[in-house]
């Protein structure tokens, strides 16, 4: 077929090692071409290539004129990210809100105890950088504070001093309102000059939430003189070659030269979305194929993407390395798993793991022959026999005994064979991308079954056979010259332009004319930039037009599509269609749609223009004189290795199979030059009409799995211990459903807490409800223990009773839904997905009272109770609990969500079993819980000295004046168990403060402490629980009696944190961490609205980390894994009030060798009459500092009063710990500080250089630094050396002795110490009346007469504060 377009078009694509070229003739050819990157300059390369396909047209076809037009995937703002390589840019932010970009919403990703490695990453504008404009917007678009323009020049001074090339600004609500943006563009002008880039939120991105909005802002600064720079140089380079250069956009389009140098985070990911576009050209626009999924293996990673119909899903974010930017991005995933990952194995729990680390390009596999010894998946690939010697016709090398060598040495350790260790890693990382590939595809709600897959990248079609199969996705297409698809994907795509706005609207108040006066204005701005770009007045344009809807509510947004015909409708007629369109688009990606009940709500608009021109089409290759290729195209046949069996394969050149109707059969590798394709024994490989292979099974039965070994528990063990990767791949497997579970949760909850700040956990465990995976530990095995009734297939079971499921659920927020999985009519595990629920009745909005009672106080008590029998729903029993929240439609949502959730886990399951087969599935999670426990043994036999560890902390107060709590624990190695005995610790509480403390869920805890350190990227289960012992004592704070109110737990949950880590410290320096942030401290704010509308918001706080042996504490972040912070936009959206300020406090975190993460401070002004309940800790008791760290600074909060706040006429009025029922007006202003984590080390060696940079980022005080760090300031933000060392020194004199010696830093009073020392003078130093000591009332309530209860309030009556044991010094 002829092209409709005249002329030669070029693709080039600039990839980490080879730079690839794929030209396209008029007649539908492709002559291709693959050179070395230069990463100096990536110009030079494309110059290179295209000089190298020049010689070639010229040569072949007698051409030598200029090329239609160069489209061009570069990575050259990218990389720039990634290797901070970006210009120094300065961000302005609204004055109060500084720390906006290192927050990082106060995500720390991970599970329990990551906080104890993670780094967190370096903002991409430091904050020495970071300017505050005094000013402010409303969400409503209002001015409520005029920039004060001269105030802002004035600060400017320092940030002048530095000489930024770029500035971005990103104030709050500029997306409503831009006015003070463009001010502050012009004033920035003024002072800094026209040569410094200035760039503001509202150019970029005119959308709500203002971390994302401005971290997008800031990486379009850092990188926009790089990018304009290149693009000048790339045209003058390229002039002689072609007329017309064209960039290739992270959403698979093309923008100009031009516009990718103002906007280059739109080009950050065009690389992958290259490779995308190849495969909806080369397959999906010229095959039967529609459907299909895309793997895409490189040196270091693989990016997959769906491709549902000939065109693949975009998403509104690209991310980068730790950086995530709103800009719309082909819908591309990526998994640490390439050629280059390493094999790793580790002895304290046998498991194998591949990447994400890897060899990179230097010095690469072993198989390079540069020096790498650790082996990789190429060298494994090659001890197989899967990749012939040598790679890039004939170019490269490979050292095939340096790779043996490399996978022996895994093996060695192992105790297996070299060849069984290769396929042990080659299936491992099948096992990764098979996870991601299903990801990508059940997240849009499609089964991956119903796709075929397409594999390309030098890597990915050694891969391909292996990854269908487990897919069950076929055919597994290898299109021609997979490894320079993406060239051919930038040579074929076209050029488009999108514009968004956010247009937030709930659809009962909104009309089809506001809706066209809208789009309108968008489409013009579209045809007025393409019309720029095509260089023509009159193109031909296809415009859509795109909505973002969602529930009210909800968090995640669907993209429902309409056309300008759609907007000329009636408003009843255009909502309903939408709403239609909606209702479809949430069943396919979530099995589920709400009632029309519940309204939808449009949060923004986009119209996309794109080019219309006629397709660049490929010309198909010739037919085959029929299906047996000839014997001149086998290369070689040499034997390989495919399920621990050797066999002869046949090594196929491509080029001389490339006709339409050649077959070849498994086992048997096509190679090419970039790439080579293994099909597996069972498999053949036919050529279709555009030169791709298409691999399908000869058999059915080999389309997934085989036949199952009918296998008894006996034979099922002794295959596994033959096996042992066996249970490794399972352990993946079940990882990756967990990872599906949370993103349906995510995406589809309501309930603020799981939406916003991801409380929601879940777990898989086996039939007897031991968990697999999980984090919080296994609820079933309690929910067992106390159910009575049948269980049967189609039950699903819910419950939030804390008492009868023994503290699975902590508090009556906490639902949990549990569901037995069946297969093949019997039990073969347990789903269960808890999520905290925003309301649930209770004394007040929210059910977290302070002052509740009891259980029944607290709010709705749900009994296990079956909400799905024999798969019939209980609507009577869900509209009980909807009736008895205040939010129903929210409790309803949540409910699905945790249902849907399961119902995943359980159909991933059932596969795992069709896939190995029941017996052998129980036998390696048998295996993978003997793991466990075994590195659990032996860290406690090797790492747990014997001596006895003491340590006792404190919750201050009960809310009701009464306090401080004491919570005391020994720990001490009994044989080989480790024994957590918790006498010593208070009584429980007379209000809802009490903590049910779960065993299975503390032993859990105490598992994923020790291989935080040891192991961190190991699964953690339930296989240690008897080498865990807990003593509890019965009437204690910890183990309540019923009905005491348990809602307001999180203090005790979180002290209990911070007695694991001082326990271990003392056995072992690698756990000594200071105290911090490990509570969830929260704020309620509730009300009507002058329309009558009720509201409620549910918010956590967040704090400084404590001090850890890695590094410091992250500033305003928590111990509690996922959990993250609401945007303030979104805050302001919805409820009634400003939040003035969100910052971190300078000088709050102790001070330390390393320093704990300081405290946050928010300041909420109120619109609305309305009432508070605020609930947080560490008001009298201070966050402890060890190894002569210092301690954080205590938590305070108060109430300015009638407007007072930023007058000379202040009204403060304090508040205490934690109290309901704070009734507030419009004007009042609630400052909540939380507080700051514990110091590590002598305070007095940490490097004046980092105390003087933190002291130029407002993080510590030129008096702090002086005061706790001993470092004087000179002059440009640098240590006075001289005066510095005279200071520690004095400093030092000064010291008492012995202070080297004291561990934990508490901050006592220096006349008598202990925590008395803290009632004695608390109200001088916080403000706040001392709390009444426990013991000082009668006890009251159903524990008065157990013995514990007798004996110790008769105890402390006698010794007082005496009687509590407080550790300073190990061993002391």
């Amino acid at each position: 077929m002829m092209s409709t377009a005249r002329g030669y078009r070029l693709g080039v694509d600039v990839g980490g090692t080879f730079t690839d070229i794929c030209v396209i003739t008029p007649t539908g050819l492709t002559v291709r071409a693959k050179v070395p990157t230069n990463t100096t300059d990536q110009s030079i390369a494309v110059k290179e290539g295209v000089d190298q396909v020049r010689a070639v047209l010229k040569s072949d076809y007698g051409w030598d004129g200029k090329f239609d037009y160069i489209h061009h995937g570069t990575t050259t703002a990218t990389n720039a990210i990634l290797e901070g390589k970006g210009v120094k840019t300065g961000l302005v932010v609204t004055k109060g809100h500084k720390d906006i970009l290192s927050f990082r919403r106060s995500q720390i990703p991970g599970g329990l105890g990551a906080w104890i490695n993670f780094v967190q990453p370096e903002p991409i504008v430091p904050l020495e950088r970071t300017v505050g404009a005094p000013e402010r917007v409303s969400i409503q678009g209002e001015v409520v504070k005029e920039l004060d323009r001269e105030a802002f020049r004035a600060s400017l001074a320092d940030l002048k001093k530095q000489k930024p090339q770029a500035i971005s600004v990103s104030l709050l609500n500029s997306f409503a309102n831009n006015v003070h943006e463009e001010a502050t563009r012009g004033i920035l002008l003024e002072e800094f000059g026209a040569e410094v880039e200035v760039v503001t939120s509202t150019e970029i991105l005119p959308e709500i939430q203002e971390y994302e909005r401005t971290v997008t802002t800031a990486a379009n600064a850092l990188v926009k003189p790089i990018v304009k720079k290149y693009m000048t140089g790339l045209q003058s380079l390229l002039k002689n070659d072609t007329d017309t250069i064209r960039i290739l956009k992270s959403d698979g389009d093309l923008t100009s030269t031009h516009l990718a140098g103002e906007m280059p985070v739109s080009i950050l990911m065009s690389g992958p979305a290259g490779g995308v576009i190849g495969v909806g050209h080369v397959v999906s626009k010229n095959t039967p194929f529609k459907n299909l999924i895309t793997l895409d293996m490189g040196g270091t990673s693989t990016d997959c993407a769906l491709i549902p119909g000939t065109n693949a899903i975009l998403r509104r974010e690209t991310v980068v390395g730790p950086l995530t930017v709103k800009a719309p991005s082909v819908d591309v995933r990526t998994v640490g798993a390439g050629g280059g990952s390493i094999a790793h194995y580790t002895p304290l729990t046998n498991a194998l793991r591949v990447g994400p680390e890897s060899a990179g390009s230097t010095p690469g596999p072993a198989a390079y022959g540069k020096g790498g010894k650790l082996a990789t998946v190429t060298d494994a690939n090659l001890a197989l026999g899967y990749l012939p010697s040598v790679l890039l016709g004939g170019k490269f090398k490979l050292d095939v005994a340096a790779a043996t060598t490399a996978v022996e040495d895994i093996a060695k350790q192992m105790g297996m064979s070299i060849t069984d260790t290769a396929e042990g890693i080659i299936n491992l990382v099948n096992e990764t991308m098979y996870g991601a590939l299903r990801l990508v595809s059940v997240e849009q709600g499609y089964d991956p079954r119903d796709f075929a897959l397409v594999a390309f990248g030098g890597a990915g079609p050694l891969h391909a056979n292996a990854i269908g199969k487990l897919l069950g996705a076929f055919p597994v297409i290898v299109p021609p010259a997979p490894g320079i698809l993406c060239a051919q994907g930038d040579a074929t795509t076209k050029m488009s332009h999108e514009q968004s706005m956010t247009y937030i609207r709930l659809f009962s108040t909104v009309s089809s004319e506001e809706l066209r006066v809208a789009y309108k204005d968008l489409a013009e701005g579209c045809s007025v930039t393409m019309k720029k770009s095509l260089v023509d007045e009159d193109p031909a344009l296809n415009v859509s037009y795109e909505a973002d809807m969602r529930y009210q509510g909800q968090a995640l947004t669907l993209t429902v599509q309409m056309t300008a015909a759609d907007l000329e409708k009636k408003t009843e007629t255009l909502l309903e269609q939408l709403r239609a369109k909606f209702a479809k688009a949430h069943e396919q990606q979530f099995s589920f749609s709400l009632g029309t009940n519940i309204d939808l709500e449009i949060m923004r608009l986009r119209v996309k223009a794109t080019d219309a021109s006629p397709e660049v089409q490929i010309q198909p290759i010739e037919d085959a004189p029929n299906s047996n290729p000839p014997e001149t195209a086998i290369m070689s046949k040499s034997m390989i290795t495919v399920n621990d069996e050797h066999v002869e394969a046949i090594f196929w050149d491509r080029d001389q199979i490339t006709k339409k109707g050649y077959k070849v059969f498994g086992p048997c590798v096509v190679t090419e030059m970039d790439s080579n394709t293994l099909i597996l024994p069972g498999y053949s490989g036919e050529i279709d009409g555009m030169g791709n292979i298409l691999i399908r099974p000869i058999e059915e039965k080999d389309k997934q799995w085989e036949e199952e070994i009918i296998h008894t528990p006996e034979s099922a063990k002794k295959y596994v211990e033959e096996n042992p990767l066996v249970p490794t791949l399972i352990s993946s497997s079940l990882g990756s459903i967990r990872r599906e579970m949370d993103t349906l949760m995510l995406r589809c909850a309501m309930s603020p807490a799981i939406r916003e700040q991801q409380d929601e956990f879940n777990v898989i465990t086996n039939p007897a409800g031991k968990m697999l995976v999980g984090q919080f530990g296994s609820f079933i095995g309690q929910f067992l223990d106390s159910w009575k009734g049948t269980i049967e297939e189609g039950d699903v079971f819910v419950t939030n009773d804390v008492y009868q499921t023994k503290g699975a659920v902590s508090h009556l927020n906490d639902v949990i839904v549990l569901l037995p999985i069946h297969h093949n009519g019997k039990v073969v595990g347990w789903a269960a997905n808890f999520g905290h629920l925003t309301d649930v009745q209770g004394k007040v909005p929210g059910s977290m009272s302070i002052n509740a009672s009891t259980i029944f106080e607290d709010g709705l008590q749900i009994p296990s109770v079956k909400l799905y029998a024999k798969g019939e729903y209980n609507q009577s029993l869900v509209d009980v609990f909807c009736r008895n929240s205040r939010i129903p439609e929210w409790f309803q949502s949540d409910l699905t969500a945790l249902v849907a959730a399961c119902r995943t886990a359980a159909a991933r399951v059932c596969e795992l079993c069709d896939r190995y087969g029941t017996e052998v599935y129980h036998a390696a999670c048998d295996s993978l819980l003997l793991r466990c426990r075994t590195a659990i043994s032996e860290l406690i036999d090797n790492k747990i000295g014997t001596e006895r560890s003491n340590f006792t902390d404190f919750i201050d107060d009960d809310g009701n004046g009464i306090g401080p709590y004491a919570i005391t624990c020994a720990m001490q190695k009994v044989g080989s168990k480790l024994v957590f005995d918790w006498d010593g610790t208070s009584p429980q509480s007379g209000t809802s403060m009490n903590y049910y403390l779960s065993t299975p869920m503390f032993k859990i805890f105490i598992s994923y402490f020790l291989l935080a350190v040891y192991d961190p990227h190991s699964v953690v289960n339930d296989g240690p629980a008897d080498l865990i012992e807990l003593k509890i004592p019965e009437g204690s704070i910890l183990r309540p009696v019923r009905p005491a109110a348990l809602s307001c737990r999180t203090h005790l949950l979180g002290r209990v944190m911070d007695i694991i880590q001082a326990l271990f410290g003392q056995r072992n320096p690698a756990f000594r961490s200071a105290a911090g942030f490990s509570d969830s401290p929260h704020l309620f704010y509730s009300g009507f609205k002058p329309t009558g509308d009720w509201f409620l918001l549910y918010q956590i706080g967040f704090g400084g980390v404590p001090a850890r042996p890695i590094g410091d504490g992250p500033d305003c972040h928590c111990l509690f894994p996922a959990i993250k912070s609401i945007p303030t936009e979104n805050i302001e959206l919805y409820f009634p009030l400003i939040i003035e300020a969100n910052e971190s406090v300078a000088d709050s975190g102790g001070a330390g060798f390393y320093r704990g993460g300081n405290a946050q401070r928010t300041m909420y002004r109120f619109l609305c009459e309305g009432e508070v309940s605020i609930h947080d800790d560490r008001w009298l008791t201070k966050p402890w500092g060890v190894n002569g760290g210092e301690p954080g600074t205590r938590s305070r909060k108060g109430i300015y009063r009638n407007h007072s706040y930023g007058t000379d006429r202040e009204e403060h009025e304090a508040i205490l710990s934690k109290c309901d029922h704070i009734r507030v007006k419009p004007g009042d202003v609630l400052e909540w500080i939380t507080w700051g984590g514990g110091g590590l080390g002598d305070p007095l060696t940490r490097p004046p250089e980092i105390v003087a940079k933190e002291v130029h980022r407002k993080l510590v005080t030129i008096e702090g630094a002086a005061k706790n760090y001993g470092v004087v300031m000179g002059e440009n933000w640098e240590p006075d050396t001289e005066k510095t060392e005279a200071l520690r020194k004095s400093i030092r004199e000064k010291r008492k002795d012995g202070w080297d010696s004291v561990t934990y830093n508490w901050g006592w009073a220096e006349d008598d110490g202990g925590i008395e020392s803290l009632v004695r003078y608390a109200e001088k130093e916080t403000g706040l009346k001392a709390p009444t000591p426990h013991w000082e009332k009668d006890p009251y309530g159903p524990h008065v007469g157990l013995p514990y209860v007798k004996e110790w309030f008769t105890r402390m009556r006698k010794e007082g504060y005496g009687g509590w044991k407080v550790l300073e010094k190990v061993g002391g």
